[in-house]
């Protein structure tokens, strides 16, 4: 449809307006028709899917945990060397300590010192106790039985009428929970849940790069430091190109293919990431070399000794000596 220019515009001035089709009013059908019956059922994800997910998601809980590290907490304003001497004493006192009361008494003084330093107590229990505790605990678990851990029963599970004797070892009449066996696997698993805590402690409350500082300022070679950054950095970054290929794939599969077949892309798939990982590597030493890299790495970052971290120093080594004395 044409209009006419209006009386005294200029003849050349037209706008054309163009007519839609009537097929580009109608409406059709919908693509997708939801499903209300369902609506209500919930969606269930594969046991690989949600490795991948719970494994990125923690490393990049652990990788970004720097918001911690910036708070005005109890042990944030603690020198990094003062904190990595305090927390590698005690390490040692738990490997020497055989009372479990001190052992969890002094997880609980660590869970104390998180809240004291600002970090969420939910965060801190969830990924010292319900990981390598428990884990350690699982594993500990036959060992409190008196078929490998003769002793005092606490607790009979059962009974199977008669020993059985197979050469040295005897499983006898009665399986039950020994006194010494539990005894042992709680000792287990505090030593781990306080090992943890107390590297938790130390990671979460000190920048990475100044506690790699630490390191070497305690004498650790620079290659192994070195290393542990590098890994620390791109450790999350393999893991996401792991979790974005198997993502790729489910979306491209309409129906899995047989167990030869999934091997075989598996092996492909493991091969090019390894490439992938060793070109990353040149490409990131190269670019350290180009600005300057000549084996160290400086840290921008200044260390000075106050007062606060000679008492904390000398209160965990002090503490340390109680625990030992008192715990043998």
């Amino acid at each position: 449809m044409v209009l006419n220019p209006g009386e005294g515009r200029s003849p050349l001035l037209f706008q054309k307006i163009m007519l839609l089709p009537k097929w580009f009013h109608a409406n059709g059908e919908l693509i997708y028709r939801p499903d209300s019956q369902g609506s209500g059922k919930r969606v269930r994800i594969l046991f690989l899917d949600r490795t991948l997910k719970t494994i990125t998601g923690l490393l990049a809980e652990f990788i970004f945990a720097d918001t911690y590290a910036g708070k005005a907490g109890f042990l944030q304003g603690l020198d990094a060397r003062a904190k990595l001497i305090g927390v590698l004493i005690l390490i040692v006192t738990v490997s020497l300590l055989h009372s479990i009361p001190f052992l969890y008494g002094l997880s609980a003084m660590v869970l104390l010192s998180a809240v004291l330093s600002r970090i969420d107590a939910a965060f801190f229990i969830k990924r010292v106790w319900l990981v390598l505790p428990l884990f350690a605990g699982i594993i500990a678990l036959p060992a409190t039985l008196n078929i490998f851990t003769p002793g005092e029963p606490v607790w009979i599970i059962g009974s199977i009428g008669k020993e059985i004797r197979f050469g040295p070892y005897v499983i006898p009449s009665e399986i039950a929970f020994t006194k010494q066996g539990v005894s042992s696997a709680l000792l287990l698993v505090g030593r781990v849940g306080a090992s943890m805590s107390l590297i938790l402690l130390l990671t979460v409350t000190t920048p990475w790069a100044d506690l790699l500082k630490a390191f070497r300022c305690l004498g650790v070679p620079q290659i192994y430091v070195q290393t542990l950054n590098m890994a620390w950095r791109y450790i999350f970054l393999l893991s996401r190109i792991v979790e974005d290929m198997h993502i790729a794939k489910m979306s491209r599969t309409i129906h899995p293919g047989k167990t030869r077949a999934e091997q075989r892309w598996i092996a492909g798939q493991m091969g090019f990431l390894f490439k992938r990982s060793m070109q990353l590597s040149s490409d990131v030493h190269r670019a350290m070399v180009a600005r300057g890299y000549q084996g160290e790495v400086r840290i921008l970052s200044v260390f000075r000794l106050q007062k606060k971290d000679y008492v904390w120093t000398l209160s965990c080594a002090g503490l340390a000596g109680i625990l030992i004395y008192l715990g043998r």
